[in-house]
C-alpha cells in the first residue's frame, strides 16, 4: 500500500467531517486498511508537527484485523470481531500487552462479530452486510500492538491477532510508541484517537 501524504491523511479526515491536529507532537493515527481480511497489507500511519512546523509521517506496516485461522475457528465463541471504519476519540492510550508496549484501546470501537458458525474467512462486504443488523459499541481488547515473533513474514503468525491491530516489525511498532511518548512530553497525554479507513484504491 502506498503511504499517503500529510496532507492526503488530513483531507482524508477533513472530508470525513473528523478531526485533524495541527499543534506540534499532536498525533493524528489512522489506520489504512487495504480492503482485504486477515493479511499483512495494511498500515498505521502516524501524522504530526515538529516544533519547527515539519511535517512527518511515520508508517508501520501491519494486519488490522485477526488472521484467517482465527476467522474460521474464533477463539470467542460469539466468533472474531471486527472494528468498523470511523473516527474513535481517545480510543487508545500508550500501555502495555503481554508484557510489551502497546496502545490499548480504552474507548467502545464500533464493531461486528463474524458467527463462528460460519468458519469462513469473510470479505469486507460481508463484513458490512452483518453490520446491518448486528453492530455493537464495546471495549474488546483490540489493542494496537507488535508481533508475538520477531521475525518478519509475509503472512500473519498464528496467534498473532485475535481481532487486534498489529505492527508487523518490531522496530516499527517501537518507532510508533516513542512518537505516543514524544506527544506525551509535549502535547501533555499518551492517548491518541484512532482513524480506521478503508482506503482500497491505495494498494
Amino acid at each position: 500500500m502506498k503511504v499517503p501524504s500529510y496532507q492526503e491523511l488530513a483531507a482524508l479526515r477533513v472530508s470525513n467531517a473528523q478531526p485533524w491536529f495541527t499543534d506540534a507532537w499532536d498525533l493524528n493515527l489512522v489506520i489504512l486498511r487495504s480492503g482485504y481480511v486477515g493479511r499483512w497489507d495494511d498500515l498505521v500511519v502516524v501524522a504530526t508537527v515538529d516544533d519547527a512546523g515539519r511535517e512527518i509521517v511515520y508508517p508501520v506496516a501491519c494486519t488490522a484485523d485477526a488472521w484467517p485461522g482465527e476467522w474460521v475457528d474464533p477463539t470467542n465463541p460469539s466468533g472474531c470481531v471486527y472494528i468498523l471504519d470511523g473516527h474513535y476519540p481517545g480510543g487508545l492510550s500508550l500501555g502495555e500487552h503481554k508484557g510489551r508496549p502497546a496502545l490499548r484501546q480504552v474507548r467502545p470501537f464500533d464493531c461486528v462479530r463474524w458467527p463462528a458458525t460460519l468458519r469462513t474467512v469473510p470479505t469486507v462486504e460481508e463484513l458490512e452486510a452483518v453490520a446491518q443488523s448486528s453492530r455493537f459499541s464495546a471495549i474488546c481488547g483490540t489493542h494496537l500492538h507488535s508481533c508475538y515473533t520477531s521475525r518478519s513474514t509475509a503472512e500473519p503468525p498464528p496467534d498473532s491477532s485475535e481481532g487486534c491491530v498489529v505492527s508487523l516489525h518490531r522496530h516499527e511498532h517501537a518507532g510508533l510508541v516513542e512518537l505516543v511518548r514524544q506527544q506525551g512530553r509535549h502535547a501533555g497525554g499518551v492517548t491518541v484517537s484512532p482513524t480506521f479507513h478503508t482506503w482500497s484504491t491505495s494498494a
